[in-house]
């Protein structure tokens, strides 16, 4: 990355990454934070400003400063959103969580950091984030609720084995071994994670990874009361060459070292090792001194910083005045721009508004005038139907009636040789004149004075069936109180007209018929058979009424027209109508 060049002024200013990595890596905090608080937030491109922020609480952090750390990473995370930046704005909430998670009042906060960071890394499907976000939480659970901190240390597991990620393995492993340790008092399963740690520590060749986990093993043997084993442990780490931190490892581990002799009653190697962790814990106190000088020079230089950074901020808002002034007409323009566009838009709203008003009508009035002509039609054949049906019982049944008295008469003075053919011809014209005289009441099956809707469908169904070829069964409910006369005549030619087609391309052997009356509001006719059905989207007019017209017919009289049809299952015709 490109690195900051002074040549009497600030030309050009970046964030030097891998610098300020390595001086962090090798403990040298405040030159890191020197580094940084050199640079001028105020010319900093937005992608820096938010690195800016980032290694300040870095800085920060390793120095203990926790709260300044606190507001520098919050600093981090907005700047990082800014530039949509969302994998370094999400990995600063577990920083963030990290720092809340040290006050108890503060823990909930926390787990909402990580809970946020965890739906970010389930929402990206990435095992090592998702991993990360559960030994977080994990950690941040395991004083309080031990078992529950468990159980997603073990989600934490099963994502870092699927990302293959030994680091976070190692890490994971290691904050186990802790939990069973401390928290569930299980040191011997706390020796099993911790030697699973050490294994991935030594793949990836990480001296400070086995001597820490070195230490929490001893840990485990001293709550076992082996001090010997201990001891034996806390000598092995001390004798690892560590690259960061490492006085202050030293003299954690004589400090622990002293315990366990005094354990054992070797109280000399006790006090040896206690006086050296006192003589290491010293040298702190004097780098104390010296990080203090430091910090007030810092404050010192980050003053003079601001003091600059003031008298740039007044020239910054002299130009944003007339940068203001300018967008302010380009505003003005912009709006009347809009406004223009708006009335030229609401003009042609109305121009077409009306051309659907126009198309509506005139689609009513088409409407209106194919379901008149439904009605004529239907009024046509009802005329029809009584006219066939008076001509047939009037003219064709009288003359037929009179045929047979006349032929009876005759077979009274004919040979008794020919009895056997004028009887056959004497059945003939019966049958003849029965059959005219159920084609008549069928075509006449209309409302008849006080029959009513329901009588007019019994007697169709009963002239409609054939034994053992089609039963018609008609079910009512509710039918209680006559109908308007107009629909109780068009229900029945509907119904009529419905099984006309079922016997004439159904191939049904049974028809039920439901004549449904739930209240005064509301007639429901459903239609059934067993035949073997069609596709009623391929259906068109036909003769007769026709399903399209009957549908059309219901659908002025207010009501609903469905058919459900499945070939080789039968078919059923459901009619609500509104009374």
């Amino acid at each position: 990355m490109p690195v900051l060049l002074l040549t009497g002024m600030v030309h050009s200013q970046a964030i030097n990454s891998v610098k300020l990595d390595s001086l962090l890596k090798n403990g040298q905090n405040f030159t890191a934070l020197r580094e940084i608080n050199a640079l001028d937030t105020l010319v900093l491109k937005k992608p820096d400003l938010a690195l800016f922020y980032f290694y300040k609480a870095k800085c920060l952090a390793a120095e203990n400063k926790n709260a300044k750390a606190f507001l520098s990473y919050l600093q981090a995370k907005r700047a990082f959103l800014a530039i949509d930046s969302l994998d370094r704005a999400m990995a600063v909430n577990l920083d963030i969580a990290f720092f809340l998670s040290t006050e108890k009042n503060n823990r909930k906060k926390a787990e909402n950091y990580i809970k946020d960071y965890l739906s970010y890394a389930l929402e990206k499907n990435e095992n090592l984030l998702i991993a990360r976000a559960y030994s977080n939480w994990a950690s941040l659970s395991m004083e309080e609720q031990p078992s529950e901190s468990l159980k997603l240390f073990k989600k934490s597991i099963y994502f870092s084995e699927k990302a293959q990620d030994f680091s976070q393995l190692e890490n994971v492993y290691s904050n186990v071994a802790v939990l069973y340790n401390e928290m569930l008092q299980k040191p011997d399963s706390a020796i099993y994670y911790i030697d699973k740690s050490i294994s991935f520590a030594k793949k990836r060749d990480n001296k400070d990874g086995i001597c820490v986990n070195l230490i929490n093993k001893a840990s485990c043997y001293y709550y076992q009361k082996d001090y010997q084993k201990a001891v034996q442990l806390l000598e092995e780490a001390n004798s690892i060459e560590l690259s960061q931190n490492s006085k202050n490892i030293k003299s954690f581990i004589y400090e622990f070292l002293a315990i366990n002799y005094n354990e054992l009653k070797l109280y000399k190697k006790a006090y040896e090792s206690l006086s050296k962790s006192g003589e290491i814990k010293s040298e702190f106190n004097f780098a104390e001194q010296n990080t203090k000088i430091s910090e007030f020079n810092i404050k010192y230089e980050t003053q003079e910083k601001e003091i600059e950074n003031l008298t740039l901020k007044a020239k910054i808002h002299q130009n944003q005045l007339i940068t203001y002034a300018s967008l302010g007409l380009l505003l003005i323009a912009i709006i009347l721009t809009v406004l223009i566009y708006k009335n030229l838009s609401k003009k042609k709203k109305i121009a077409e508004q009306a051309q659907l008003i126009q198309t509506q009508r005139l689609e009513k009035t088409l409407k209106d005038q194919e379901l008149h002509d439904i009605d004529v039609m239907l009024e046509s054949q009802e005329h029809e139907r009584q006219q066939i049906a008076n001509e047939l019982h009037d003219n064709l049944g009288s003359l037929l009636a009179t045929l047979k008295l006349n032929f009876q008469n005759l077979s009274r003075t004919q040979n008794p040789s020919d009895k056997i053919l004028f009887d056959k011809t004497d059945a003939l014209l019966e049958e003849t004149y029965q059959k005219v005289r159920n084609i008549s009441h069928l075509k006449n099956l209309g409302i008849v004075g006080s029959d009513g809707l329901v009588i007019a469908v019994k007697k169709m169904a009963e002239k409609m069936t054939v034994i053992n070829r089609l039963i018609i069964n008609v079910i009512p409910f509710g039918l209680t109180q006559r109908l308007t006369n107009s629909t109780e005549i068009t229900l029945f030619r509907i119904i009529q007209e419905l099984c006309t087609n079922i016997i004439k391309h159904s191939q049904a052997d049974e028809v039920n018929i439901y004549l449904t009356q739930h209240n005064s509001d509301l007639i429901n006719v459903i239609i059934e058979d067993n035949g073997i059905g069609f596709d009623y989207k391929k259906v068109g007019k036909t003769d007769g009424i026709g399903l399209k017209n009957i549908e059309k017919k219901v659908e002025q009289m207010g009501g609903t027209f469905t058919v459900d049809s499945i070939l080789s299952k039968g078919t059923t015709i459901i009619i609500d109508l509104p009374l």
